[in-house]
């Protein structure tokens, strides 16, 4: 048993050094081997995610590029493309509720966004990702049209902060008394403060905590709940544990 979970864990290893690396091929052949082997696809996912922020971090530092965040996003798809079918058909039974993502104005920071959009999409929701560097504007047209349940900003760039206030504030102001749709923040430096502070109703740090936060959320607001105490929790370490 240990020997299988050391060769497990430097997998898993190697799978984030190769995204690093921006190795398409590589990633790709490491991901499949790890599928192959019955690997909960979730340590998979958390590999991508723990990938994506120092990719991230070698972004802010100026020794990765636009293009290098480009190129990660797509080796991300793809490796979430091969996990899916993995992943338990049961989980894209049926519609779960609408979902909006974006990037608040000049963050360009999205693998996480599409990380949290394609698990979205495989437990059942209706996704509209607005892509990077997104307007209060935007959000407020895009929200009219698609009519989501949930609404996500996501941000990275602390420089970025008061143009999330001014999205949120544009989505309250067309929201108006309505609890619906729920707006929630996202990315790696939000806190309870933070939400509290910027007047959002809800956050996420994690793309698990994402996936969660939308099924709870969903179900509340199909259920006439205003609260989440309500609403019996949703994990979805329990789901792989049942499909295990």
């Amino acid at each position: 048993m240990r020997m299988y979970e050391e060769r497990h864990n430097l997998g898993l290893v190697s799978l984030i050094q190769s995204l690093i690396a921006l190795e398409v091929r590589n990633s790709l052949e490491i991901a499949e081997q790890l599928r192959e082997s019955q690997m909960n696809p979730k340590y998979i996912l958390t590999a991508c995610e723990a990938a994506m922020t120092e990719i991230n971090e070698l972004y802010d530092s100026g020794e990765y590029f636009i293009a290098s965040l480009v190129m990660a996003g797509e080796i991300m798809n793809r490796v979430i493309k091969l996990l899916l079918p993995g992943m338990g058909t049961k989980l894209r039974s049926h519609f779960k509720g609408r979902v909006m993502l974006g990037n608040v104005q000049g963050e360009v920071h999205g693998l996480g966004k599409k990380i949290a959009g394609a698990l979205l999409s495989a437990y059942g929701f209706e996704v509209l990702d607005l892509g990077l560097d997104v307007s209060a504007r935007e959000y407020v047209e895009a929200a009219r049209e698609f009519q989501p349940n949930v609404i996500g900003l996501s941000v990275l760039l602390t420089s970025c902060f008061h143009n999330m206030q001014d999205t949120i504030l544009a989505l309250h102001e067309e929201r108006g008394d309505a609890k619906w749709p729920a707006i929630f923040i996202a990315g790696a430096q939000v806190t309870p403060a933070l939400k509290d502070y910027y007047h959002a109703d809800y956050y996420a740090d994690t793309v698990f905590d994402t996936v969660r936060l939308c099924e709870r959320l969903c179900q509340s607001e199909r259920w006439g709940h205003g609260s989440l105490n309500l609403v019996s929790s949703f994990s979805l370490d329990n789901q792989y544990a049942a499909e295990a």
